[in-house]
């Protein structure tokens, strides 16, 4: 389901079309008018979501942290990603590219799930067994304010 701020952009998009080829030199009203009602549409579906959106409780107690996930192959960096599914999938692709035969491939994670700030490894399974690929991904903790303490 899209979300009121994709609405919103689909809505703009929409009416642009639509200005095109009802003023513009698209010269066609007919589809001007059936883009301008669909933007209608969009623009309603954002105005909804925006009013009924829940609102975020304002209950920090303590500095806010967040995770991001660093995806890397030996100690080459592949990217740094907000969630762990995004780093994975650019490990695997990856792999993928860099295989010999890339057929049949199949991908599994090893890590400690008690340990979630240890590095997960891509293992691709031959012959019944797990071989390392060399490809990590790592989740890093992001302060978002300073916390004069951990200096201490």
């Amino acid at each position: 389901m899209a979300s009121g701020s994709e609405h919103y952009r689909e809505a703009e998009r929409l009416a642009d079309r639509a200005h095109h080829f009802t003023y513009g030199d698209g010269g066609d009203p007919v589809t001007g008018a059936a883009l301008a009602t669909e933007a209608q549409v969009h623009a309603t579906l954002a105005l909804v979501a925006a009013q009924t959106a829940p609102a975020a409780p304002q209950l920090e107690t303590e500095p806010a942290v967040a995770y991001v996930y660093r995806a890397e192959w030996g100690v080459t960096p592949l990217g740094t990603y907000t969630n762990q599914a995004a780093a994975r999938t650019h490990c695997e692709a990856d792999a993928t590219n860099h295989a010999d035969d890339s057929t049949d491939l199949s991908f599994d994670w090893l890590g400690d799930e008690t340990a979630p700030d240890d590095s997960y490894e891509l293992v691709v399974e031959k012959d019944g067994a797990d071989d390392p690929t060399g490809y990590t991904v790592t989740r890093i903790e992001v302060a978002t304010e300073y916390d004069p303490e951990a200096d201490a």
